[in-house]
């Protein structure tokens, strides 16, 4: 079996870490502008499925390193803070910091799916 250059693994790591960070920075920006054009809390929780299904594919592409998910919730981080700092109807933090939320777990639920069809195909 041939091997891959040492500097190819490391460039390909750069390269999926590096879209792991725009991704999750363009999925937040993307929920941003739904809420900032009057799409409800509710509805924002399904930004949820998104972050899941790029983390899934995250995993999978990286071959099952998980600290490359991790780089989805960084690029997702300054949106999230700067969602976080808005309130809902009631005058509470409750929502914006639910939907933040759901995107961690979404995040999370992507890895852990990735991780089964991981284990799935190589008992196969």
């Amino acid at each position: 079996m041939k091997k891959e250059p040492p500097t190819r693994n490391f460039w390909h790591s750069i390269f999926i870490i590096f879209c792991a960070l725009v991704s999750g920075f363009l999925l937040s920006f993307i929920s941003f502008g739904l809420l900032w054009s009057g799409i409800s809390w509710h509805i924002q929780l399904i930004m949820t499925l998104p972050f899941l299904l790029l983390s899934c594919a995250v995993y999978r592409w990286s071959k099952g390193a998980l600290g490359s998910c991790a780089f989805i919730v960084v690029g997702a981080a300054p949106m999230g803070v700067l969602i976080s700092q808005f309130r809902d109807t009631n005058d509470s933090h409750l929502m914006p910091v639910l939907v933040v939320l759901s995107w961690i777990l979404g995040v999370l639920a992507g890895c852990y799916l990735g991780y089964l069809s991981r284990s799935a195909r190589m008992t196969d």
